[in-house]
């Protein structure tokens, strides 16, 4: 069970809009069964799961149907992995995701899809056809603008069909914990250390998590959202996963939401404070952190392309021992 400050924490998350979900290592931590259900539900609005079989993911999905229900749809998802082996072939990713989906037969299942070029393909026609998606491994501004692309044209096509958009969602991961540890790596590898050295550090999430919420921004702002919107569609949502504690205060706007393990939140309840939002028109902020990085030969965008190759690679290895 969570403790009482983290409880706190996470009802304070929830009123500066970042919705909390939780990251479990087994489907048995949302099973109706358990001890903590009830305290842990009531409080999450999400969770992103491991591979499981299809009736754990239904009783995942049922575990937190009320939070779905109550909130019109718009909370209370759980976000479930295709086979990562297809991640370069589209048409086998979307097999794959309709399969998950008929299978789960749940209406808040995401179906968790690496945005490769390949899965960009596969994100548009899942959101054409009414398959919810959690688009994965997205590191840097330039691909979640290519994410928020695919986003609007599937649900364009989704619209053109005659689906009900509100029925239909999409959340897109952001591994700030991951990119944060790949770039303090590289600063600790420079051969001059030094002030902006030392500035440089825990940055890069930030600033990159800053200019995915502006491009967000700019988007919902365009004439073809607000036909989706008055239609029905729901904003696409901004997951920040792999945290560590302290991304719990440092990434904290309107609409997004938070995925972290048990241990994570126990964690920054005991070390963290809320400052409030940290993201809402902070675009200029950040470019200048990637600036500074970029002076020190650090580019995001190569930090990005090498991130998902190896996580890629990790997540393929990971299946073939699970198979």
């Amino acid at each position: 069970m969570l403790s009482q400050p983290a409880v706190r924490l996470l009802k304070r998350l929830a009123s500066e809009g970042v919705s909390p979900w939780l990251v479990a290592a087994t489907g048995e931590e949302f099973l109706p069964d358990r001890p903590s259900h009830s305290a842990t539900t009531e409080l999450l609005h999400g969770a992103v799961a491991p591979v499981l079989d299809p009736g754990t993911v239904r009783r995942a999905c049922d575990a937190l149907w009320n939070a779905f229900v109550e909130s019109g749809g718009g909370e209370g998802r759980v976000s479930v992995p295709v086979d990562p082996w297809l991640v370069h072939d589209a048409e086998s990713l979307v097999s794959a995701a309709r399969s998950v989906h008929d299978e789960v037969g749940r209406p808040n299942l995401l179906v968790r899809i690496p945005a490769t070029r390949a899965g960009l393909v596969a994100l548009e026609e899942c959101l054409s056809l009414g398959i919810s998606v959690d688009a994965d491994l997205i590191f840097s501004a330039e691909r979640y603008e290519q994410v928020l692309a695919a986003y609007l044209s599937g649900m364009e096509r989704a619209l053109s069909r005659g689906l009900r958009l509100r029925r239909i969602s999409a959340v897109t991961s952001v591994p700030v914990g991951m990119l944060d540890a790949e770039v303090n790596s590289r600063l600790a590898a420079l051969p001059l250390r030094g002030a902006a050295v030392a500035g440089a550090r825990d940055t890069a999430a930030l600033a990159v998590a800053r200019l995915l919420y502006r491009a967000r921004e700019k988007r919902l702002e365009g004439e073809w959202w607000r036909v989706l919107r008055a239609a029905g569609a729901t904003p696409p949502g901004l997951l920040w996963t792999e945290v560590r504690p302290r991304h719990v205060s440092s990434l904290v706007g309107w609409n997004t939401g938070l995925a972290a393990t048990r241990k994570v939140l126990e964690a920054a309840a005991a070390t963290e404070q809320l400052r409030g939002d940290t993201l809402l028109n902070a675009h200029a902020e950040a470019r200048r952190a990637l600036d500074a990085l970029d002076g020190l030969g650090i580019r995001i965008g190569e930090v990005a392309l090498e991130l998902e190759a190896g996580e890629l690679d990790r997540l393929q290895r990971a299946w073939t021992l699970r198979s």
